[in-house]
């Protein structure tokens, strides 16, 4: 197992780029300073890959959790165990998530999402420190300042949907702190508005800087990933038009995969062609069982079904039912009646358990962070909002790939939304947005309603904008800064 988790040190230059000796014979034996990283392209480049090797490694959380601190996946994993479309099968791994005991201020959960994001600010911090006020920055460098930018724009936004409350009509909410160095100490929450005037002209000017930037792998961001993000920030600020526009924008470039590939792709290949941002997961960069697939393949010797028996994470049985006959999709989780016979009762699957996430590696799948067909939901929501009648097109161009029975909708307006939030939830099962899509939307949290196939130990409702749908900042936090007390705290 390879674990990058950047430190900032000289040790760990050393180690990435040995090859730089003129940098090496000239710096401080301890740090690096802003003056320092401006002047070496190299050291820029060695925080950048170190920030997303952390994204995909372990013991960035702190504390390391089997179940959470794999990186960003563990994130997107935490907001999907925070909604009601994923049914948690056992009393095990995630329950405490699930039954939102984490939530609390004293649970190393809320201090694994706290530590992930913040770490990746840092490190970003370093290098816009030192690039962003350089006069002559040469092209190489604005693209290093743009996926600085972007990064942490990105965290910030992360951050500030699980500790505060949706953006539209709680701008003047508590926010959470913004760091402006990295050696963060001690900011104010400010409000909501504070974070999205950070979060929003970073991502516009990294649009800008990444223009004409051809990474090298899927693993970095270039300009279309940076109008991803940007889109979906747009979405949650109402700012549809702008939402629109960097959706299709950013999907430009990528094209949908065979619909038949869905249910049997098992979405552990960043070679996939609508993938647009993920990790690149080999023997060197497992986390082994500490990893997304060891809790979320069915079919797999980890965490997450017939191996170690801890639990499937199945489909909610209320939007499984929802998912027409004639889609595709529908075989991404085990029929309750007719169950699959790829997967049969004989060997322990059982109904509405997921197999959509398949690694058939030893745990080596590959993670997805952003997906092309993702971009279709955003515009197709922004679009039908605005009223703009193309917003049935788009979504048509996904669905129809995905249910061949699939008709062109007539929903207009917020009919059309509603269809278009269908689709999220079934489209981007278990990739991290059903919780942060419940808060948009301003809808409760309902596990046990009337169909509902929900364990006891997860029959929880939360009323629309409730105090639960907010995580507590961390108790080291408000130990540690002298501008967070009790008052701050999340209910």
């Amino acid at each position: 197992m390879k674990k990058f988790k950047f430190l900032l040190t000289l040790t760990l230059i050393v180690g990435l780029y040995g090859c730089e000796e003129d940098f090496l014979d000239t710096v401080p034996a301890n740090s690096i300073s802003a003056e320092q990283v401006a002047a070496t392209p190299a050291a820029n480049q060695g925080i950048l890959r170190g920030i997303y090797a952390n994204l995909r490694s372990t013991g960035v959380g702190n504390p390391t959790r089997v179940d959470l601190d794999y990186g960003h996946k563990g994130m997107m994993a935490i907001c999907d165990m925070l909604g009601q479309d994923i049914v948690l099968n056992n009393f095990n791994w995630y329950i405490f998530i699930y039954n939102y005991n984490g939530r609390q201020q004293t649970s190393n959960r809320t201090n694994i999402v706290w530590n992930t994001y913040y770490t990746a600010i840092a490190d970003a911090n370093s290098i816009i420190n030192g690039l962003e006020d350089k006069a002559d920055r040469s092209v190489d460098e604005d693209a290093l300042l743009g996926q600085a930018l972007a990064i942490r724009s990105w965290s910030l936004f992360n951050l500030v949907r699980f500790y505060s409350d949706t953006y539209i009509g709680n701008e003047g909410s508590p926010g959470v702190p913004i760091p402006d160095r990295i050696d963060f100490d001690g900011k104010p929450r400010g409000t909501v508005q504070d974070v999205y005037d950070v979060i929003i002209p970073g991502l516009e000017s990294a649009v800008t800087l990444l223009n004409g930037y051809s990474r090298e792998t899927k693993q970095e961001i270039d300009q279309s990933v940076a109008q991803g993000i940007l889109a979906n920030v747009y979405l949650e600020t109402g700012n549809w038009l702008g939402a629109a526009t960097n959706a299709a924008a950013a999907r430009s470039a990528y094209s949908l995969m065979p619909g038949e590939q869905y249910a049997v792709d098992g979405f552990d290949d960043i070679n996939n062609v609508e993938w647009m941002w993920g990790a690149d997961i080999d023997n060197l960069t497992s986390t082994t069982f500490i990893s997304f697939f060891s809790h979320f393949d069915s079919t797999n010797g980890g965490y997450g079904g017939i191996g170690f028996g801890f639990g499937f994470k199945m489909i909610d049985a209320r939007l499984y039912e929802q998912i027409p006959l004639t889609d595709l999709r529908r075989d991404a989780w085990i029929d309750p009646v007719d169950g699959n016979p790829n997967f049969p009762e004989s060997e322990g699957y059982i109904g509405y358990a997921n197999v959509k996430f398949i690694d058939d590696t030893f745990f080596e799948g590959d993670y997805s962070y952003m997906r092309s067909a993702e971009m279709y939901l955003i515009e197709a929501e922004a679009k039908a909002r605005l009223g703009d009648a193309t917003a049935a097109d788009v979504l048509f161009e996904l669905v129809s790939n995905r249910d061949p029975g699939y008709v062109r909708s007539t929903n207009t307006g917020m009919d059309l939304v509603n269809e278009v939030f269908l689709q999220r939830r079934i489209e981007l099962w278990g990739e991290g947005v059903s919780w942060f899509d419940l808060k948009r939307f301003n809808l409760p949290l309902d596990r046990s309603g009337p169909g509902s196939n929900h364990r006891s130990f997860g029959l929880i409702d939360i009323e629309a904008g409730g105090d639960f749908f907010k995580l507590q900042i961390p108790q080291g936090e408000l130990n540690s800064n002298p501008n967070l007390g009790p008052a701050d705290q999340n209910q």
